[in-house]
């Protein structure tokens, strides 16, 4: 059967079918059963956009990413966990999330199960170059160019606790490198303010060559943070990214030791009311193993953990059953004191 791609789309949220080029059942189209007939063939016109742009919520399109706008009304109609990726150039960000991606995708993580994306087209575009079928010599990740503005990449979740949406900043590294001389401009990084939970990125085999200068920039911009009150009641961790390039055991743990103690020393900076724990990840395989993904399970599980419940203090004067308006009113009191 010969279709004409732009007169078909797809039953599952997530997956534009032909429109698209991508399958989220890894099918032919000609075999999928969710392919459906959306339109006549003579009354396709309109080209797919790269990115929606209405407050509405985000149309079941293959997008490349989401911009601000788009995020905020798939977060308002489906709530989600934002993840907040503060990484300087070329430190592993997009091969980080395309990883997860990717071992979510062939169902390589037993606790959580991949069930769609609002930006599939985007991981596709991610993963192609790490791909056999790309019939390059390595594998390899796009960067994310310098003049791209604040995007995100989506992935929906099945796991035991039900569907959960998760939401990835994607900013350019050297927009992070702009901050070291105009530390200010922080305020205007928004998915940081909205984030629930933070990752400081360090490249491990930068970090093992010249220690001073990655400490230096994580330092400042976490203290910089700090200052702008981004790190409040957040989760922040300090991921050690392309551990696949230790060249021995001897220096993988050398790596482990160097990124903990520096977690130790960015929590001691914020005069310890930010606890940051540290994780070592290798999104390729090592030299001489075949283990892809190292880490990135244990990082998706701290995503996806649920946050404690904030306790509400009573004194005698307030009911048993507290109502809403009881809690305005307790914070209101409290502040009065």
């Amino acid at each position: 059967m010969i279709m004409d791609v732009n007169a078909y789309g797809c039953s599952l949220a997530g997956c534009n079918g032909p429109m698209s080029g991508v399958c989220i059942n890894g099918l032919n189209f000609e075999e999928c059963p969710d392919v459906i007939l959306i339109l006549d063939a003579e009354e396709v016109s309109v080209p797919v956009e790269d990115s929606p742009r209405s407050s509405d919520l985000v149309s079941t399109r293959g997008f490349s990413s989401l911009d601000a706008l788009s995020c905020d009304a798939l977060l308002r109609a489906r709530g989600g966990i934002v993840v907040g990726v503060v990484a300087g150039p070329e430190v592993g960000k997009t091969t980080m999330i395309a990883t997860m991606y990717e071992m979510l995708h062939r169902g390589h993580i037993s606790d959580a199960q991949f069930a769609g994306s609002e930006t599939l087209r985007g991981y596709e575009e991610r993963c192609h170059l790490a791909r056999v079928a790309s019939n390059g010599l390595i594998p390899n990740t796009p960067r994310t160019p310098t003049s791209a503005r604040l995007s995100f990449t989506h992935l929906r979740l099945a796991t035991s606790k039900g569907i959960k949406d998760i939401i990835f900043s994607d900013r350019s590294g050297e927009h992070f490198d702009n901050v070291l001389d105009n530390p200010g401009s922080i305020v205007e990084f928004s998915e940081l303010s909205r984030a629930d939970i933070i990752l400081l990125l360090v490249d491990i085999e930068h970090f093992l060559k010249t220690p001073h200068i990655p400490t230096s920039r994580i330092r400042r911009l976490l203290m910089t943070m700090d200052q702008q009150s981004l790190l409040a009641e957040k989760t922040v961790r300090l991921i050690g990214t392309k551990a696949d390039l230790a060249k021995s055991n001897e220096e993988l743990e050398a790596a482990r030791s160097s990124l903990h103690a520096l977690a130790t020393d960015l929590s001691q900076r914020t005069g310890g009311r930010v606890q940051i724990s540290p994780l070592l990840i290798a999104a390729r395989p090592r030299e001489g193993a075949t283990q892809i993904a190292e880490g990135l399970k244990e990082l998706l599980d701290e995503i996806l953990k649920e946050p404690d419940p904030v306790a509400v203090e009573q004194d005698f004067a307030w009911p048993v059953h507290l109502t809403e308006m009881d809690k305005l009113m307790h914070v209101y009191r409290s502040k009065k004191r």
